[in-house]
């Protein structure tokens, strides 16, 4: 009988809201960052890198043998669309390592003009069973996000009928949601448009943040527990379940709290990845 292949360890992704935060999360350990585009990724106006600091991001990411995601995670109206696609076309020329996506039809429209980058589907899209895992991967996707709704024992069903990489939260913010979507209306679009995405002028209010709009954060004036989700005392499971990457949210924060946040993540996977070594010799 032939022995099973040994997997490969699971990934630490990191979440890098600025230019030197690539650098020094790279230099804490994480094994892949993910970053937002500016004007195309979920937060509003102020969140994400500009075409250049990606460009550069990538590059380093490169030379470090890391790869680089980004997040195009809002939804691009109809006159936006081929925006949308223009920015695709110069990440991948750029070298990324993926984009992260929250539209079925965006999805399936990016991998027929770019076959080769990899298309992550979105915590936003909800996937909570094997039947969704393989609609998206149908569509596309090589990698799914996982809502935090989700234990353990759901991963390998999931994995096994789609076939597709499995990314869930090892850590992040704490809000109020239906599986991986805003359940309140704290949403308005900007009073202007932003200026990478002329198009979104005169849709109208309210919008969705996924749409260009603004959060306003109601969920933080409501008595609800502020700790953070976090599994990261239960890490044997997730990964005898087969999760292929642990992500941090957090491009929000400031350098030193991600820092801290992703060198102790780093020092429990290492930990858990020893000792399983140890019980589980190859």
């Amino acid at each position: 009988m032939k022995s099973r292949a040994p997997r490969e360890p699971p990934v630490l992704l990191a979440p890098a809201g600025s230019r030197a935060a690539v650098t020094a999360l790279l230099a804490a350990g994480a094994d892949a960052l993910y970053v937002g585009e500016k004007g195309w990724s979920r937060g509003g106006r102020g969140a994400g890198l500009s075409p250049g600091e990606i460009r550069e991001a990538a590059k380093e990411c490169r030379r470090r043998g890391a790869p680089l995601a980004v997040a195009l995670n809002t939804i691009p109206g109809s006159s936006e669309v081929s925006g949308f696609l223009a920015v695709v076309d110069r990440l991948a020329g750029d070298g990324v390592s993926a984009v992260i996506l929250s539209d079925p039809g965006i999805i399936r429209r990016v991998r027929r003009e770019f076959p080769a980058l990899p298309i992550t589907a979105s915590v936003g899209l909800s996937t909570v069973n094997p039947s969704e895992a393989c609609f998206y991967r149908d569509l596309g996707a090589d990698t799914i996000v996982l809502p935090t709704a989700l234990s353990p024992g759901e991963i390998p069903a999931i994995k096994a009928e789609s076939g597709l990489r499995v990314e869930v939260f090892v850590r992040c913010r704490p809000e109020i949601l239906l599986q991986g979507k805003c359940a309140l209306s704290g949403y308005a679009r900007e009073g202007s448009p932003p200026p990478e995405r002329p198009g979104i002028a005169g849709a109208g209010t309210p919008s969705s943040a996924k749409r260009g709009g603004r959060c306003f954060l109601a969920c933080r004036s409501l008595p609800l527990a502020r700790e953070a989700h976090s599994i990261e005392e239960e890490l044997p499971r997730w990964i005898a379940a087969g999760v292929d990457t642990f992500k941090v949210e957090g491009r929000e924060l400031p350098l030193p709290k991600i820092l801290a946040i992703v060198s102790g993540v780093r020092a429990r996977l290492d930990a858990v990845i020893a000792a399983s070594a140890v019980e589980n010799p190859a």
